[in-house]
């Protein structure tokens, strides 16, 4: 038996049927060039670039989201909040959109859930006219604060409502910085709270620049209304947690992982934690983690539950591979719950930044990231003989 599994060890399904600690073997998928599409590319519409992905599936679209920013790559600027549709997993996609421009204001930071009993896309993002830098350094009147918006969809994204602000549901006063995800949030779906909504922010406590930290907000009624769930205030410790992905596990704990924006470290550019109590308080400190082989950079993670192994669990976490440079985007693998992590594929050799990641369908993975020196967002899919 165990040579017979030896022979098909590049299959999904041999690294789900293995014990949990037990090493996998790594596929390099980066030379293929089948099995991927480019939906933004600098030049796309006369915006000067795409960046920051995010990606959602309804029940029959992909919905892949950026920012396109007019000018320049900057952070800051004329930007918009932009979409396309993919109605073939990924294929091929449909021509842009604009979800939402304010002029020569900044629109960021697209966190998108999808919530499979209404088909409903729920969508978070940021306004700003203020640089991060004077967000951080400069005062400024309260009517110049980031400010948050919520819109959503029940037509697989042909359409969406009005955006609503909720800037004083998600955002304290004193929060100087405020960035929604940029990543997909999540429906929890085991326990006590079940249907709630909950997606990741970074916000600053403070003045200056290493005040860094985050929180979690959190809907009990499908993202009509929205809370202050969980906060880290935590300044001393060796992590200034900013952009932050979570991940439901099977026992209902959320799974959180951050940037960490100044690391303690230069092995370790990660932090994590959980929370118990559906995103309302973190069961312990942000930890400093070095099993990740990232930058300081975003990252994605995605709770995958195989449908043929008697509900498997396993955690996939998207992430460039060098500590110090955004290169070789990597999936990598958690089957204890986030105890232990393995390197599982490499899906793209060179320059690669900001990912998200999707479930397609049973057996297929989509990636979506940053590449060429961010002229270029690439989707690519994964067969997983789960």
């Amino acid at each position: 038996m165990k040579n017979s599994l030896l022979t098909i060890i590049f299959g999904f399904s041999v690294v789900l049927l293995h014990a949990q600690t037990e090493k996998h073997a790594f596929r390099d998928l980066s030379l293929e060039s089948t099995n991927t599409s480019i939906p933004y590319y600098s030049g796309l519409q006369d915006y000067y670039s795409f960046r920051i992905p995010a990606v959602i599936k309804s029940e029959s679209a992909l919905i892949a989201f950026a920012e396109g920013r007019k000018n320049s790559t900057n952070d800051f600027g004329d930007i918009d909040l932009v979409y396309r549709r993919s109605l073939d997993e990924g294929r091929t996609w449909e021509p842009l959109h604009i979800l939402f421009d304010q002029d020569t204001m900044a629109v960021q930071n697209p966190t998108p859930i999808f919530i499979s009993s209404e088909n409903k896309i729920v969508l978070l993002f940021n306004t700003t006219s203020l640089s991060e830098h004077d967000v951080l350094n400069k005062d400024y009147d309260l009517q110049d604060e980031r400010k948050a918006f919520v819109t959503s969809s029940t037509d697989n994204g042909k359409t969406w409502k009005i955006p609503k602000e909720i800037t004083r549901q998600v955002k304290r006063k004193n929060w100087r910085w405020h960035a929604i995800g940029p990543v997909h949030g999540i429906e929890l779906a085991y326990g006590k709270y079940k249907g709630r909504l909950v997606a990741p922010v970074a916000i600053s406590i403070g003045k200056g620049n290493k005040v860094y930290t985050m929180a979690l907000v959190y809907s009990d009624d499908k993202g009509d209304s929205w809370h202050i769930g969980a906060v880290d205030e935590n300044l001393e410790d060796d992590v200034l947690a900013n952009e932050t992905t979570i991940a439901e596990l099977t026992d209902g704990r959320i799974y959180i992982n951050t940037r960490d924006q100044y690391g303690g470290s230069l092995e370790k550019n990660r932090g994590e934690t959980y929370s118990a109590d559906g995103g309302l308080s973190f069961t312990e400190a942000v930890i400093e983690s070095d099993k990740f082989p990232s930058p300081i950079v975003q990252s994605s993670v995605l709770s995958w539950v195989s449908t043929k192994m008697n509900g498997k669990h396993v955690l996939l976490f998207s992430t460039p591979s060098y500590v110090d440079k955004r290169l070789d985007l990597i999936v990598m693998a958690s089957y204890d719950e986030a105890k232990h992590w393995q390197q599982l594929f490499k899906i793209h050799n060179g320059s690669s930044a900001y990912s998200d990641m999707v479930r397609i369908n049973n057996q297929t993975l989509g990636i979506i990231y940053e590449t060429d020196e961010y002229q270029k967002i690439r989707f690519r899919w994964v067969t997983l003989d789960n």
